[in-house]
């Protein structure tokens, strides 16, 4: 069952290349791919592994890929940063950061749940920095991790420590992982705290 994902998202992917135009070479790789996958003896951990990867490039060729959605993406991006820079800067610096926090990549979702928990622990300025050094498009997708995490942790931190540690969390794991998360906690929760709970569910869901 977990091969034929894999070869489908392969397909996929090979369709996406194809319509990009001059991607001889991804196309080639794809169809490589292809053929190891339909033979391939590997375990099912590097199955997972590899289907995740081909999750995360069909992401990439499908996320904002018209010059409108590009700048519709920025411009929320945009929005959300000047609005908490604006706070302790001045129109041009702030604009100079919030410029730069979202050409880096900023996953807005993330970032929004990220900064509601910070700002309760630091001003508008030190909340969005550390909010953009973790929202990162590497934690796309991860939403439900993070806010899964957090809810645990809250249970024995502040909202600080509580974001810090659910923002490890989701860089941690595949953004597949909720379900065992699910899981092990509701079996570890039954003979430790919920911290602990937690740490322990995160062990064993990471490979």
């Amino acid at each position: 069952m977990i091969k034929t994902l894999v070869v489908s998202g392969l397909l996929a992917t090979q369709t996406l290349f194809a319509a990009q135009g001059e991607v001889s070479t991804l196309v080639k790789l794809s169809n490589t791919l292809k053929s190891l996958a339909l033979t391939s003896e590997a375990s099912q951990q590097d199955i997972d592994a590899a289907e995740e990867k081909l999750r995360e490039a069909i992401e990439i060729l499908t996320s904002d890929t018209s010059a409108g959605s590009g700048n519709s993406v920025f411009g929320e991006c945009y929005d959300f940063a000047y609005q908490k820079y604006s706070q302790g800067f001045g129109a041009v610096t702030a604009a100079d950061k919030a410029s730069t926090v979202c050409k880096n990549g900023l996953e807005l979702e993330i970032a929004e749940f990220l900064y509601s928990k910070y700002s309760q622990g630091y001003g508008a300025v030190t909340a969005m920095d550390k909010t953009a050094t973790v929202a990162s498009k590497s934690m796309r997708n991860k939403l439900p991790i993070l806010k899964f995490a957090y809810e645990k942790y809250s249970q024995g931190y502040g909202a600080v420590t509580a974001a810090d540690k659910a923002a490890q969390v989701a860089a941690t794991l595949k953004r597949n992982s909720l379900s065992c998360l699910e899981k092990l906690y509701a079996s570890y929760s039954q003979g430790y705290g919920a911290v602990t709970a937690m740490d322990k569910s995160v062990e064993g869901c990471a490979k």
